[in-house]
């Protein structure tokens, strides 16, 4: 299930709890984290898609992209735990029959004004960060982060109502544009999308809860919609968290749906890793069975980039590999190959 904020029968937590939630003129949005079982921050450097993450790594090594992959990887700092994955569902509830659109990479996180200057310490040139004043307060809000490899919005949409949309899957109609995350939502449709924030720095801000914590709340655009207007033709109606649109279409312009974040929710579900360490987070997250299966999935992945490894050495790339990581700072990664 993509988006499961009810724990199981012999679970104590749920998979997705919900850590920001709103309602408002017939549209809900539910927000939660996704995670990785030591909870950090995902590098630019790996993929969304699980499946293309060793050829991402291969091309970053070797091949004719790879030297202009070093100059993004030194810009970006790709090898740093940065990014924040939230999984959003929004529903259309609304009683006047009218579909809507919700366009998931205008999506934004607002900064707490306390946080600000550390989320700003591990701004790169992928970010989509604005600063401004409200109530003679310097504010901060990042939007989406932009992929420099397929600049793009690293952004998906796994599920539509209660079906996985899967790759090999033909665009649906109701995808309006898979790339920027636009869908029209009919009344009583849902969907959920999963977007990529560039909040940590690495250093102080480089796990889920460090990161979460940094944040007040959730914008996410969205707008009636007649069938008439192309949806791309919106863009400039939206709103965003720092000015109101550029243009306005009356009844049917944009509007920004906002959720504040729970973070008594967020420290409660992350305590045990906060205070106890990772084996405690998972014995209390998971059952025993599926923690002992989380253990098993953790050697098979260090057993996976082994074999990723072996065949960036046997091409001969290893020496490019080590260098880029040493260029990007990453001194840790360098010592568990020697």
């Amino acid at each position: 299930m993509a988006f499961q904020s009810e724990a199981d029968t012999e679970e104590q937590f749920p998979q997705h709890p919900v850590f920001a939630h709103a309602h408002k003129d017939g549209v809900g949005l539910w927000v939660t984290v996704e995670g990785r079982i030591d909870c950090d921050l995902q590098p630019l450097s790996d993929t969304l898609d699980p499946e293309a993450l060793r050829e991402r790594y291969i091309s970053i090594a070797s091949g004719p992209a790879a030297h202009a992959s070093h100059a993004i990887m030194r810009a970006n700092r790709a090898y740093n735990r940065s990014l924040l994955s939230l999984r959003v569902l929004v529903q259309n509830r609304r009683n006047d029959d009218m579909p809507i659109l919700v366009f998931g990479s205008r999506a934004q996180v607002v900064v707490k004004a306390s946080s600000a200057d550390a989320v700003q310490h591990g701004k790169t040139e992928c970010d989509k960060m604005v600063v401004f004043a409200q109530d003679n307060v310097r504010r901060a809000a990042l939007g989406v982060t932009r992929d420099p490899w397929d600049d793009a919005p690293r952004l998906i949409i796994p599920q539509f109502n209660t079906v996985p949309l899967t790759k090999d899957l033909l665009r649906p109609p109701y995808i309006e544009n898979a790339r920027e995350g636009v869908v029209r939502l009919e009344k009583g449709d849902f969907a959920v999308l999963q977007l990529q924030f560039r909040v940590g720095d690495d250093d102080t801000i480089a796990k889920d809860w460090q990161a979460l914590d940094a944040l007040e709340s959730i914008a996410l655009p969205w707008a009636p919609w007649d069938g008439v207007l192309a949806p791309a033709s919106l863009d400039r109606a939206l709103p965003t968290v720092e000015s109101a649109p550029a243009i306005s279409f009356g009844p049917m312009g944009g509007r920004s749906l906002r959720a504040p974040f729970d973070h008594d929710a967020i420290h409660r579900y992350f305590a045990d890793f906060i205070e106890h360490g990772q084996d405690a987070y998972m014995h209390s997250h998971l059952c025993v069975g599926h923690a002992d299966l989380a253990d098993k999935i953790n050697d098979s992945v260090l057993t996976m980039g082994d074999k990723l490894l072996k065949r960036i050495a046997d091409e001969g790339s290893m020496h490019l590999l080590l260098e880029r990581l040493r260029e990007c700072g990453r001194h840790d990664i360098i010592a568990k190959f020697q």
